[in-house]
């Protein structure tokens, strides 16, 4: 059974059951972390992540939500929401009418791992690997979750030195590329899904790629729920569009 990492799906769900049909069967599948945000339905990528039991790490976004949602809730001032690059609201709309649902996601988010070694791998959520040997020191939690390859300048001085020669592959995502960023002992696999590119999946060993084009209903304005509304309206019926959407309401 081989496994596979896939990259920051951002609440696009539509574009991740297409790649996971791509998967070959009994794959163990691993997420990267950042679930959540921007896109559409994190309500329901974290659902599905969660019935299939696959393991994720904790991603910054899954970091701000736990730590901002209170406020949220309050309609008090938090960076989640009032920042519309977080993406705080496309998630709190994915859960509308839905709170018995957030309370469980966030009970299991907040136990997510912030690192796996998996024999010579080292999984991350941002770039890590100047950090490993600090990888349980709780001060450096937040590089685990944002430092990026280009940012070397910033945060190049709290590097360990000599982790170039480690003996692992830093496989991470956070830091976004048009394809899948290869470099020496580095793989970053996110390639921007939630931006309208792809969502990458890496298998340990072959190191084989695969890829699935952004969906267009995961970053459009207008949601599968709406058009199905839309069309029951008009007296239109769509078994795949009704089907699909009678699973996104009930989730």
């Amino acid at each position: 059974m081989g496994t596979i990492i896939i990259g920051d799906v951002h609440g696009c769900y539509f574009t991740l059951k297409k790649l996971l049909n791509q998967l070959p069967k009994n794959s163990q599948i691993i997420f990267i972390g950042d679930l959540c945000d921007r896109g559409n339905y994190s309500k329901e990528v974290i659902d599905l992540v969660m019935q299939h039991n696959y393991t994720s790490l904790l991603g910054n976004h899954e970091s701000y939500m736990l730590d901002s949602i209170d406020l949220a809730l309050s309609c008090k001032p938090n960076r989640w929401i009032d920042q519309s690059y977080m993406g705080g609201k496309e998630t709190l709309r994915s859960y509308k009418n839905a709170h018995d649902v957030l309370e469980k996601h966030l009970t299991w988010m907040d136990q997510l791992p912030l690192y796996l070694i998996k024999d010579s791998y080292f999984l991350t959520h941002a770039f890590a690997l100047p950090y490993f040997e600090r990888r349980d020191v709780a001060e450096k939690k937040h590089s685990f979750l944002v430092n990026r390859v280009k940012d070397i300048e910033e945060w190049g001085h709290d590097f360990e030195e000599g982790y170039e020669q480690y003996p692992f592959i830093n496989i991470f995502g956070h830091e976004t590329f048009d394809d899948v960023f290869i470099k020496d002992n580095l793989y970053g696999i996110d390639t921007g899904c939630v931006y309208g590119n792809k969502l990458s999946a890496l298998e340990l060993g072959s190191m084989k790629i695969y890829e699935e084009n952004v969906h267009p209903l995961d970053i459009s304005r207008i949601t599968a729920v709406d058009i199905a509304e839309y069309f029951e309206a008009y007296g239109y019926f769509d078994t795949e569009v009704q089907n699909t959407t009678r699973f996104l309401r009930i989730t």
